[in-house]
């Protein structure tokens, strides 16, 4: 399975949340990288990423937006991870790049980074309560077998039959947060699928019924399926799916995330809905409203994220830490 078009970790209502140290990439060999400085991080992983290649060995990249939080090679027997901002729950060899004493400027920049981190929680979490709401409203106006109907007949287009087996879930992320926006990585579509079915739904109501039921049917037929999670409730399980062996994918069209591909059907979700009371339609609107501008403030908390990131690259990035991570490097390649 292709690995390197996915993200692996991304920010929360939860805080960070990361993919990358679950059972699913677990090696022989385990590495925790800290280091304040990010540009040294990227280079290690890059530097690993380059010599796995030249010995031709398979490997995946933990991107996270615009960076890595590590490399698991099966074939080479080791995961290295960046463990800086994260507490360790797993068994692991922790490598310190950084000096025993950090200067007032340093502390200063991390106490800044934490802030931002946190306010950056607390506008996600803001706006996950807004969308559940918005989600309870549409669900209250939902024709369930209507979207029992539909997403039976979805299903029945992928040619799907029972072989057996029972599939394996994979859950991956395709957007994230960044100071930016919302970072949205179709790579995936375009590598497993040649179809695509889009549901446009701004709440995810209907969508989320819709794709659930297909990923089960997918998986009860022995299907592997991706499921992509959606950052703002990731408990809540998939968002989009992809069903690999079927080349068939569900993409669910919000505000933050549109996209159109070259096969695909297209479905909006007022199909499956009754029509609603006015001053019901008056609340979604101004939900909506209040939703896009606690958005923007998670972006701003983001950009101030990275720009705390690039000041601490300044003031952390040294001979000792480039020489730290030359000794890791040729350490890790001694087999």
């Amino acid at each position: 399975m292709i690995s390197n078009c996915f993200y692996y970790g991304v920010y929360s209502p939860q805080g960070f949340y990361s993919l990358a140290s679950k059972a699913n990439f677990k090696a022989e060999k385990n590495y925790v990288i800290k280091c304040y400085s990010n540009a040294v991080k990227q280079e290690l992983f890059d530097s690993i990423k380059d010599e796995l290649s030249k010995r031709g060995c398979s490997y995946v990249d933990f991107c996270a937006d615009e960076r890595s939080l590590g490399i698991y090679s099966k074939d080479a027997g080791f995961r290295v991870l960046d463990g800086t901002y994260e507490s360790v729950t797993y068994e692991a060899e922790i490598f310190s790049f950084d000096g025993a004493d950090l200067t007032k400027s340093v502390k200063s920049c991390l106490l800044r980074r934490n802030d931002a981190v946190q306010r950056t929680q607390r506008f996600l979490t803001a706006c996950r309560c807004i969308n559940n709401d918005m989600f309870r409203l549409d669900y209250a106006d939902m024709d369930i077998v209507k979207v029992n109907r539909y997403a039976t007949r979805l299903w029945s287009s992928t040619g799907g039959v029972l072989n057996g087996n029972v599939g394996t879930e994979y859950k991956r992320f395709i957007t994230c947060f960044t100071g930016d926006g919302v970072e949205l990585n179709l790579e995936a579509f375009d590598i497993y699928c040649d179809n695509v079915a889009v549901i446009c739904d701004r709440t995810g109501a209907c969508a989320g019924k819709i794709v659930d039921r297909v990923r089960r049917y997918a998986l009860s037929a022995g299907y592997d399926v991706i499921s992509c999670l959606c950052p703002l409730n990731i408990e809540n399980g998939a968002e989009h799916i992809i069903i690999p062996e079927l080349k068939f994918g569900i993409f669910v069209c919000k505000h933050f995330h549109k996209a159109d591909f070259e096969k695909s059907r297209k479905v909006y979700s007022g199909r499956f809905l009754v029509q609603s009371v006015g001053e019901t339609r008056k609340r979604m609107d101004f939900s909506f409203k209040a939703y896009k501008r606690l958005m923007q403030e998670v972006f701003s908390s983001l950009a101030a994220v990275k720009k705390c990131d690039e000041e601490l690259d300044r003031l952390v990035y040294n001979e000792q830490i480039i020489e730290n991570q030359r000794v890791f490097f040729e350490n890790l390649f001694t087999y």
